[in-house]
């Protein structure tokens, strides 16, 4: 039976990034992925900030399309505009998921990692403090052990459930999400755009993010617990409305779910530790999640080769890792909260938020400036918010 240091489940971005580190820094890796191909099906919009170049070289040749900001409309027809500087995580470059997905996953081999496709983990068990994960491939059946598990097998993680880690999300704490990728249509591809309001997606928003070539994935995510009709009608429903979409022709297609949750309470158990969507680190006011994985398989790594050096590999072993998350898990406490506000809104609000930011100089906010702009200028929601950003 092989033993590994290291056995990551999900070849997304972060469990790619968390095998490529582990194996750049020694630590004998077996990442492993159910599909058949990586990138495939494309579940998100594809934006990503420009801090993403913190970790991968852009190359264009994943690089669909760089953009110089995000302009968000109210109901009414309004927009506020800001640069890609301060935009957040989702905004500054459009990769094309597939290929980006695949370099990813091309990294963690050269560092050293195996790499399974078509391997599906089934089970994990504990013995002696060691990791026995039972993998499944065509069919055929294989336990390996390892001394830590790495879940990054997204927002339906088989590996928090088998290692006890709660991972229950409320209806509430999910976007139902359709995408349509789209070409010749009429809108500003320079620019992302994000359309807010009850009457376009209740509970979440719209999204054009441009791809070049005069096409752009057109998409939106809704609150289930609020509407009870389908993304994808809300979807079709909003293409029509703008007839600078509608003349367009659907050339794509991709539906699928978005944890925007409360970061969960902890991320480990003895010889585990779960990243990215597994872990709920999603921003849950965009759906983001790309930087915050990868970040978060960087910090799985760097706490996997301490825990093995110290031959303590048991939750208090792994306390590393949950300190070093709190810089995500706060900051997407906050957006948690703010997302609770901006829920509930009516299209009154929503055009009176914007309305209000017209003479705002956007360039020079952060989105966190951004929102604190919105409290001064906006009396009524102001204590909810200032509330939000005194917590520590």
């Amino acid at each position: 039976m092989s033993l590994y240091d290291v056995v990551v489940v999900g070849g997304g971005p972060a469990g790619a990034s968390a095998a490529r580190y582990s194996s750049e820094l020694g630590l004998d890796t077996l990442l492993v992925e159910k599909r058949q191909e990586v990138g495939t099906p494309v579940r998100c919009a594809e934006g990503v900030g420009k801090r993403v170049e913190d970790f991968i070289d852009v190359d264009e040749k994943f690089l669909s399309k760089e953009v110089v900001g995000a302009r968000i409309h109210s109901p009414e027809g309004r927009y506020l505009e800001m640069s890609d500087e301060d935009a957040g995580d989702e905004v500054g470059y459009i990769l094309e998921r597939k290929i980006f997905d695949r370099e990813l996953f091309k990294l963690a081999g050269m560092a050293g990692a195996e790499t399974r496709l078509r391997t599906r983990a089934t089970n994990l068990t504990r013995e002696n403090g060691v990791v026995e994960v039972d993998l499944q491939r065509n069919g055929d059946l294989e336990t390996v052990r390892s001394k830590i598990v790495v879940g990054a097998d997204g927002v339906e993680s088989r590996i928090g459930r088998f290692a006890g880690i709660p991972t229950n999300l409320k209806l509430e704490d999910i976007q139902s999400c359709a995408q349509y990728l789209i070409t010749d249509i009429d809108v500003d591809l320079d620019y992302t755009h994000f359309y807010v309001g009850t009457d376009v997606a209740p509970g979440g928003y719209a999204w054009i993010f441009p791809k070049g070539n005069n096409k752009a994935n057109v998409g939106l995510g809704v609150s289930p617990a609020i509407t009870d009709k389908r993304a994808s009608q809300h979807l079709d429903e909003f293409i029509q409305n703008n007839p600078e979409l509608s003349q367009g022709s659907i050339i794509e297609e991709v539906y699928g779910g978005v944890p925007v949750s409360a970061p969960l309470k902890e991320l480990t158990s003895d010889n585990v530790m779960l990243v990215g969507d597994a872990a709920r680190q999603v921003n849950p006011i965009t759906g983001g999640g790309i930087i915050n994985g990868m970040e978060a398989g960087k910090m799985a790594a760097e706490t996997a080769e301490k825990a093995i050096n110290n031959e303590n590999t048991t939750k208090q072993g792994l306390k590393q890792y949950e300190q070093k998350r709190q810089k995500i898990a706060k900051e997407n406490q906050k957006y948690y909260k703010f997302k609770e506000i901006f829920q509930e809104l009516e299209n009154q609000k929503f055009n009176s938020l914007i309305k209000s930011l017209e003479n705002v100089n956007i360039d020079e906010l952060s989105v966190a400036g951004l929102v604190t702009k919105i409290a001064v200028k906006n009396p009524w929601v102001k204590d909810k918010i200032q509330q939000i950003l005194k917590t520590p």
